[in-house]
């Protein structure tokens, strides 16, 4: 019976996607290490933004200025990042 409810709960995780973990201000070195994601846009500037995919919670995207994380936002496309301001 317990290995049938962890066989369960891991088949979500795999099934659905990871959810992301972090905490506004971490480092980009952390977020990187905690998460598997992907770098969508990088400026001269400095600002990076990085897309996390997620059934449940469609597309969550990070944007860091300075490596640092200062903004956080959920889109339902996987463009949807290109639309508001960057930061």
């Amino acid at each position: 019976m317990i290995i049938c409810l962890a066989m369960m709960l891991l088949s979500c995780k795999v099934m659905y996607g990871p959810t992301p973990k972090f905490t506004m201000g971490m480092s980009e070195k952390e977020f990187k290490e905690k998460n598997k994601s992907e770098m969508v846009l990088a400026t001269e500037d400095g600002e990076k933004i990085f897309r996390m995919y997620n059934v449940l919670t469609d597309y969550s995207f990070f944007y860091f200025k300075n490596g640092k994380l200062v903004r956080f936002e959920n889109g339902n496309h996987p463009d949807d990042y290109k639309f508001g301001p960057l930061l």
